[in-house]
């Protein structure tokens, strides 16, 4: 995977210690933190900071591709967008933004570009991707991109939530992918 991608928007770029603050302050509160698996609350600059060295070890191992969302032309982090290994040895597409920058079409355009990159530089039959059942963003952002139901009858534990809840499983195959990607072809 390359460490720089560019949209017509965006630019997602690897992340950096720098960007732990702003991380901290972003996913801060409720709203962010409750719809992730990992993700604690409250959440300190110390965690974004930990957060940010992990990902930098999984990406050495071809685990986990964690890119700062930021917008072109400014290099501030607004969200982040992954495609990380899961437990079943997939890889997944996992993603969180800030508040601020809700309802601009922000996470469907990253998520183009990450899953495109992925196909075509990774060996992926499929990318996974969920959700929790009360997060319709994600349901949306997720159908918009072209993923199908695979299962609505698990749970996934959350952290911030401190129990499990339910979960909606997705999938994307290539082929699906090839017909529905905007940004890039495959």
């Amino acid at each position: 995977m390359h460490e720089i991608l560019q949209t017509q928007r965006l630019t997602l770029r690897r992340l950096v210690l720098s960007d732990a603050r702003n991380m901290a302050r972003l996913i801060n509160g409720a709203d962010i933190a409750q719809m992730t698996a990992s993700i604690p609350s409250p959440y300190t600059s110390l965690c974004a900071e930990f957060r940010i060295m992990w990902m930098h070890a999984q990406w050495g191992r071809g685990r986990s591709y964690a890119y700062a969302i930021t917008k072109t032309g400014n290099d501030r982090l607004i969200g982040v967008m992954d495609l990380f290994e899961n437990s079943q040895g997939e890889k997944e597409l996992g993603y969180w933004l800030g508040k601020p920058y809700w309802g601009e079409g922000i996470v469907t355009e990253a998520a183009d570009c990450v899953i495109a990159e992925g196909f075509k530089t990774l060996d992926l039959a499929h990318i996974a991707a969920g959700y929790f059942e009360d997060n319709p963003g994600s349901a949306r952002v997720l159908e918009k991109l072209g993923f199908k139901l695979q299962s609505s009858k698990n749970s996934l534990y959350s952290v911030a939530r401190k129990k499990h809840c339910p979960t909606i499983e997705l999938r994307l195959s290539r082929k699906s992918a090839m017909n529905t990607l905007r940004e890039a072809a495959l």
